[in-house]
């Protein structure tokens, strides 16, 4: 981990709360002058701690009303099948996250889409045309009560 002090850690929570922020107002924030202020968050930001700034968009102001978590099976544990369906699946626009998990499954994938009919064209037209894929669980998210992509620092 990198040497973080407190005000390193205040920027950065600052920074996941508003990127936008302007450096003066940051620097009004952490109780220090502009100049720092600003080389503190390009070391931070050369130092690869934040990776990237974005814009969060409102799903359902964008016509995606459904998100679908899948777990995913692989028909061999083999190098080569771990690496085709990573590269597959890092292609689809409908997929946002992939995490190779422990358990049951071997992967679990975050999907977005608009409604079940994309979904089931989804399904049938990508995921289920590779032939590195098992078996497939979906789980169809009714509410979500908590969406965060702030970590934290203390």
């Amino acid at each position: 981990m990198q040497n973080l002090d407190k005000i390193d850690k205040r920027l950065i929570n600052e920074l996941q709360k508003d990127s936008k922020q302007s450096i003066k107002q940051l620097a009004q924030k952490v109780n220090l002058s502009i100049t720092p202020t600003h080389e503190r968050i390009k070391r931070i930001e050369s130092s690869g701690i934040i990776k990237k700034y974005v814009a969060l968009v409102a799903p359902e102001l964008v016509d995606i009303n459904l998100v679908v978590y899948c777990q995913v099976t692989l028909a061999k544990h083999q190098e080569d099948y771990f690496e085709e369906f990573e590269a597959f699946v890092d292609g689809l626009d409908e997929v946002q996250e992939v995490c190779y998990i422990a358990g049951g499954y071997d992967y679990l994938l975050k999907i977005v889409v608009k409604d079940m009919k994309e979904y089931q064209e989804f399904v049938l037209k990508k995921i289920a045309q590779l032939k590195t894929v098992s078996t497939m669980q979906s789980s169809f998210v009714i509410r979500q009560s908590k969406d965060e992509t702030r970590i934290k620092l203390k």
